[in-house]
């Protein structure tokens, strides 16, 4: 159902309600997984349509719904066969071949030099003591998590010995903690770090409880699923659950980026409106003040009319004289057509709008 659905755009519940709206069966949880291990099922026939029942049914994508607090899938893996941790290290995975390798080559150079040194006492390297049963048991668990996760469909991107892992799922990172869990400790610090032959890679002051715990620690549905083995369960039997919750955060993380996408997108365009408003309001106001300008400038023309118009009538009884080699008269017909610049109707009433509309917001 999570598989089919993703093809739909809609969660496996969603569809899981379609086909029970449509009376149409659907294997129950745990179908695959038994099918897969060679145990009977039971396939369920389509029955006959009821009345009232309609014969197709258009099932739109909800990608752009929110899916970051929907319950995490069903966690089954049908692809990676039953999954067991090896009772010996002779078959893991090669990524973790690869550390006990270069383990045994670093305890050997270790020891080479320590034996070059053996005369010098003021220094010597310190020895890297074997691999312990809680290291060894955790890269058997580790290899068994690697080849599932391959075999449904997963890469591992990293796979540093410290055991924190990154998977690549539908081309997105997750990030996995498989790793022993912890726990204060009250020995001698001489005593601690004896039950792994890397002491260095935990907090001091803390002892292995015994367990191991794996933890999803990229963030899905906004949790960070995690298992922690106890007396009564082992990690072995969480393996089908760990896996297929790995391999669901691929979907999941593709529609937590589509709905960022789309929020980003939503931002943008909010943006750009706010962006066209405020430019709009700009333009506008920067009209207006030419409207108010033009007005202005028709008041103060009346003035001048009048002003240049008592001029005159004084020119006629003092007469016309020279200033600075011009004639009073001509002073005159100067004023005139400075006045007559500012009249805003020199083009009637369609060039005030004309004018006005030119403006832009970079005038």
């Amino acid at each position: 159902m999570i598989h089919l659905a993703e093809e739909f755009g809609i969660s496996g519940n969603g569809l899981a309600k379609i086909c029970d709206r449509l009376d149409v069966p659907y294997p129950p949880r745990g179908y695959w997984a038994k099918k897969e291990a060679g145990k009977p099922v039971i396939t369920v026939k389509l029955p006959p349509r009821k009345e009232g029942i309609p014969e197709t049914v258009d099932i739109q994508p909800s990608l752009s719904k929110p899916a970051l607090r929907e319950p995490l899938p069903e966690a089954t893996v049908e692809q990676a066969g039953i999954m067991v941790v090896s009772e010996n290290i002779d078959n893991v995975h090669p990524r973790v071949q690869a550390w006990i390798n270069e383990h045994n080559k670093l305890q050997k150079e270790r020891e080479q030099e320590s034996k070059r040194r053996r005369h010098e006492s003021w220094w010597r390297p310190r020895l890297l003591p074997d691999l312990t049963e809680r290291d060894l048991y955790r890269f058997r668990v580790t290899s068994a998590i690697f080849r599932a996760v391959e075999k449904s469909g997963g890469k591992i991107a990293s796979s540093p010995l410290t055991g924190k892992i990154t998977f690549v799922i539908d081309g997105h990172e997750v990030e996995c903690s498989i790793v022993e869990k912890m726990q204060r400790s009250l020995k001698q610090h001489n005593e601690q770090g004896r039950w792994t032959a890397y002491p260095d890679h935990h907090q001091s002051g803390l002892e292995s409880s015994g367990y191991l715990r794996v933890a999803i620690t990229t963030y899905l549905n906004g949790r960070q699923p995690q298992w922690v083995e106890n007396d009564k369960t082992k990690m072995e039997k969480w393996l089908p659950e760990i896996v297929g919750t790995i391999m669901s955060a691929g979907p999941i993380l593709e529609r937590a980026k589509l709905e960022r996408e789309d929020a980003q997108r939503r931002y943008e365009q909010e943006q750009a409106r706010i962006y066209e408003l405020r430019r709009q309001k700009e333009l506008d106001d920067k009209r207006w003040k030419r409207f108010n300008e033009l007005a202005a400038n028709w008041e103060e023309r009346a003035n001048l009319q009048v002003f240049i118009a008592e001029i005159e009538a004084r020119l006629a009884a003092e007469g016309d004289v020279m200033i600075s080699e011009r004639l009073l008269s001509e002073w005159i017909t100067w004023a005139k057509s400075r006045a007559d610049s500012l009249d805003p109707f020199r083009a009637g009433v369609r060039g005030i709008f004309e004018s006005i509309s030119k403006i832009t917001q970079w005038s």
